[in-house]
């Protein structure tokens, strides 16, 4: 693997400030959530009554897409560097 410093449009796979390969991707993913006009009340979308389990909301956090809208930067886990805020 070629080591590259990270640049300004998030490509590459070391830290530009210490040359670390410890870099942490954060991502911001979009989650849907069905509501009830009326009461606002959360619909559960794989049953579709008016509750949730956190079993439920645990699976549907785990299954937010990544395509899409969203944002994401890099962090170095070793000198705390963090780049730009990056986006679709």
């Amino acid at each position: 693997m070629q080591r590259e410093p990270i640049n300004e449009y998030g490509h590459g796979n070391v830290c530009p400030e210490c040359g670390s390969t410890k870099i942490t991707t954060v991502t911001q993913n979009a989650l849907i959530k069905m509501r009830d006009l009326n009461s606002g009340a959360v619909i559960n979308p794989y049953t579709g009554k008016k509750y949730m389990s956190n079993r439920d909301k645990a699976k549907a956090y785990d299954t937010a897409s990544t395509d899409g809208v969203g944002c994401w930067y890099h962090e170095c886990r070793k000198c705390s560097w963090k780049s730009p805020l990056f986006t679709e």
